[in-house]
């Protein structure tokens, strides 16, 4: 798996530039991969180019059909790839084959979109003239895809670029390479045409900011900390291509006096947990109204303790390993901080001594709302809690962060949920439920969170350009 995939074949790459795939949940080295060259990346994009323009003259509902093909491939192939998807980031088997799962939704509501390109005849104040609106393929596309959730985001950046007639290069993070190329095998497998989807392993300095920089891609789309949209943003600048981000979030959750308890718990623990904690829609900032704080604690501790953790192949595990040593240490040093700040901490605080890279489930109650672990992502099984008095000053709280991506309330009053909806400035407001973005939805975040988004016919429409046509017959 330590090659290159360009015009769907796998090559060696002619670079020196490697980097071991570690298991999270073990430590035991399982591959060694090779990073692209420059001249690699620029063969690729060339590729890329050439494939685009033939590409875009297919009709949009028979590029949907090349794309379906991959539905039935990722089926015959979950296990396999969700066994090497566990080995490599650490999440739970069932949450792996959760995500495919997700995927092949996500391709099959996508592709459904195929007869739905629609322009526009606007209105003229000229006589005998019609003006029309068409949409058209932007071109070649880059897409920068993290290693927490590689195959969803992966399929995120890929379908809508094939389906609008588009061709995409692929980054993934150096830490999630093999399962992205593995995947590339399913694209070979499959009818899509040479050349529409490249992968190219690389590091974010290197083979990231060549693609931000290349003159030849229209679009470049990442996901991943808001430090690496700010670069891609700033690399992009001088070819003014357009720039579609999916950055960092810090998730606030509101509970309300009249919040029905056990559901939030419930939910917020779920959502806190997944992947361990990381994932950029989880619950990051709790402000529970000091009405009900102890009995809010009490519940959320009792179900915190309660949690797995550990193989991430064993059926009863809740959830697994942090991506590596690197971020386990983060959230230690974070939590320690908080602790020595003032905050107290309920359950959790410490590294799991066993091999891998494992956080306990940790609770920290009373927290300065200025302390890093409150304004800071912490990306990990981590819950700092804060209390308030006044719905309106729970509001402001919230939103007082530079991230825009999801928030949550949890109310049994409609009016609270209505003005939290109004009021929250974050892309996504989930109410008395779990983070969970649909694939007809749009998945977008404000402030430093990202610009554009993706998902739905929102998110098919960031791969198009657009073209008013001014026809005069008279």
């Amino acid at each position: 798996m330590n090659q290159l995939f360009i015009n769907n074949e796998f090559i060696a790459s002619q670079s020196t530039d490697t980097m071991d795939v570690i298991n999270p949940a073990t430590e035991e080295k399982i591959d060694t991969i090779t990073f692209a060259s420059e001249a690699e990346v620029n063969d690729a994009v060339e590729k890329s180019k050439q494939a685009q323009l033939e590409w875009e003259k297919t009709p949009e509902p028979t590029r949907a059909d090349h794309v379906k093909l991959l539905i039935p491939l990722l089926e015959q192939n979950k296990d396999t790839l969700a066994e090497l998807y566990v080995k490599e980031q650490g999440k739970t088997l069932a949450s792996a084959k959760g995500e495919i799962d997700k995927a092949i939704q996500f391709i099959d509501y996508m592709t459904s979109l195929s007869m739905n390109n629609k322009g526009e005849v606007l209105q003229n104040s000229r006589e005998n003239e019609t003006i029309l609106l068409t949409k058209k393929p932007i071109g070649v596309t880059a897409g920068i895809v993290p290693w927490n959730a590689p195959i969803m985001v992966l399929m995120r950046k890929v379908i809508p670029a094939i389906i609008t007639g588009c061709s995409v290069v692929i980054k993934p993070s150096e830490a999630t390479s093999l399962i992205t190329l593995k995947l590339a095998e399913l694209i070979r497998a499959s009818t899509i045409p040479a050349g529409l989807v490249q992968i190219l392993p690389g590091k974010g300095e290197t083979v990231g900011t060549q693609l931000a920089q290349h003159p030849d891609i229209q679009l470049i789309s990442l996901t991943g900390s808001m430090r690496a949209g700010k670069s891609v943003y700033a690399e992009s600048a001088n070819t003014v291509k357009k720039v579609n981000l999916e950055l960092g979030g810090n998730a606030p959750v509101i509970i309300t006096p009249n919040a029905n308890l056990d559901k939030a718990v419930s939910y917020i623990v779920t959502a806190r947990i997944n992947n361990a904690g990381q994932v950029c829609t989880c619950p990051e900032r709790i402000f529970v109204h000091h009405e009900i704080h102890d009995t809010f604690i009490n519940k959320l501790k009792s179900q915190m303790e309660q949690l797995h953790v550990g193989d991430p192949f064993d059926a009863s595990t809740d959830y697994g390993a942090i991506i590596n040593q690197q971020q386990l240490d983060s959230i230690d040093e974070k939590v320690q901080n908080a602790v020595k700040n003032g905050a107290k901490l309920i359950t959790g605080g410490h590294k799991i001594e066993r091999p891998g890279f494992f956080y306990a489930p940790t609770i920290l109650d009373n927290i300065n709302p200025e302390d890093v672990a409150f304004k800071e992502e912490i990306f990990g099984p981590v819950l700092p809690v804060v209390t308030y008095t006044d719905f309106d000053d729970a509001i402001s709280q919230a939103n007082h962060t530079n991230a825009g991506l999801s928030s949550f309330i949890f109310s049994e009053n409609l009016k609270d949920i209505m003005l939290a909806t109004e009021k929250l400035k974050f892309g996504e407001v989930y109410a008395n439920c779990e983070a969970e973005e649909v694939v007809n939805g749009f998945h977008a975040g404000w402030r430093e969170s990202g610009i554009g988004g993706a998902d739905g016919t929102h998110g098919l429409d960031e791969y198009y350009n657009t073209t008013v046509s001014y026809i005069r017959y008279d």
